[in-house]
């Protein structure tokens, strides 16, 4: 059977930022995987898992954590490991990089430049808020200091080489109210492909906090975006053109095209494998490891036999229990009239908010409504 999914490599949990929301720190704490993954470690994980699947398609993410922390010599051995994989099995093995862009030094863009056959549409992956004044209120360095001119630094210096990035925004209580503000910024930044996250970080009974927000505050603001980026599509050319997500994958969905985040696939968390410093293996780093171990928690691959790593990595059912999880998350949303556009939303977020509050559960559904119905709007009347 061939093996196609994306593996997220993380290679330290290490991060030079400390941003006011950062999933990482809030769910699993500053103390969790210290440890970083050697070079020869992480080349080791790439030849064994050509070996076994030497027909796989694979795109490894290098993601942290700020995995530019390893240095420029690592992502070099990580690239040549690579293209020496490509060269030696029948494989299709490509990377992408999620960065805080604050370490993105020449050598890395020239390492990457090198390499661009290899990066995943050519794309470099950039965390930013918005303009500085909403960046700084919750991206900032260890020391306090903003990190906003590193980063819009090294922005323009990949946009002077052949490469092209993309943006990841978190929307939270910094941003929320300032739709328009972040969306010209990251529009006169040039980026060819936005990415709208929303920060639910929320207490035991479902209240937001450190900088959380509610769906339907999130549902508002991406309703927001989707009009700003209606009214600028005239503006728009292949040069120029600025492709906006959750809003391309709902409007795929409408469509019946290839759908490509997760959360608006039915095919979802079993898509992923995310291997963290210490060799432990997990579906996706949404899910949180003090309480979703047994659903999401596959393997250690530094202690796993190859039929082991063969199983885990093929068949999820035997070694966690996440295809139970799945059948009954998304028995939830079977009779939903949006199910066929919506497919239950990203489910680990889905489900702990289902345990945390039905208000907020039923919130979570109901700004999902909101949102694709917005959208199916514009897009008929846009067709009409």
């Amino acid at each position: 059977m061939q093996l196609a999914k994306t593996i997220v490599i993380k290679p330290t949990m290490n991060c030079n930022l400390r941003c006011g929301y950062c999933y990482e720190f809030i769910r699993n704490g500053t103390t969790y995987c210290k440890e970083a993954m050697d070079v020869n470690q992480l080349t080791e994980i790439v030849w064994r898992i050509a070996k076994l699947f030497p027909d796989s398609k694979i795109l490894w993410m290098f993601h942290g954590g700020e995995p530019l922390l390893q240095g420029a010599e690592y992502l070099e051995k990580f690239c040549d490991c690579i293209r020496n994989v490509n060269k030696t099995y029948p494989v299709d093995y490509k990377i992408a990089l999620q960065t805080n862009a604050t370490l993105l030094s020449d050598k890395c863009i020239s390492i990457l430049v090198k390499n661009a056959d290899l990066l995943s549409e050519r794309i470099i992956s950039v965390s930013i808020d918005g303009p500085k004044e909403i960046n700084d209120i919750t991206r900032h360095f260890i020391s306090g200091k903003s990190p906003f001119d590193e980063i819009e630094n090294a922005i323009y210096r990949v946009k002077e080489s052949e490469l092209v990035f993309s943006t990841i925004s978190v929307v939270g209580t910094h941003n929320v109210n300032n739709p328009e503000d972040v969306y010209s910024y990251l529009r006169k930044l040039g980026a060819n492909l936005c990415k709208f996250v929303p920060n639910y970080n929320s207490d035991m009974n479902g209240n937001p906090e450190s900088y959380g927000i509610r769906p339907m505050n999130f549902a508002h603001f991406m309703c927001e975006i989707f009009d700003l980026w209606m009214h600028d599509l005239p503006n728009q050319n292949d040069d120029n053109k600025m492709i906006i997500d959750p809003i391309a994958s709902i409007i795929c969905s409408l469509t019946n095209s290839v759908v490509t985040w997760c959360e608006y696939r039915e095919e979802k968390c079993s898509n992923f494998t995310c291997i963290y410093p210490n060799g432990e293996m997990w579906l996706c780093d949404n899910f949180i490891h003090e309480t979703m171990k047994d659903i999401a928690y596959v393997k250690n691959i530094f202690e796993v036999s190859d039929e082991e790593l063969k199983t885990s990595l093929l068949t999820l059912s035997k070694v966690c229990s996440f295809d139970a999880f799945y059948d009954m998350a998304m028995g939830r949303c079977k009779d939903c009239d949006i199910y066929e556009y919506c497919k239950g939303g990203c489910l680990p977020t889905h489900n702990e908010m289902f345990k945390k509050s039905k208000d907020l559960y039923d919130e979570y559904c109901e700004s999902k409504k909101m949102l694709i119905n917005h959208i199916k709007r514009g897009v008929d009347l846009a067709l009409s």
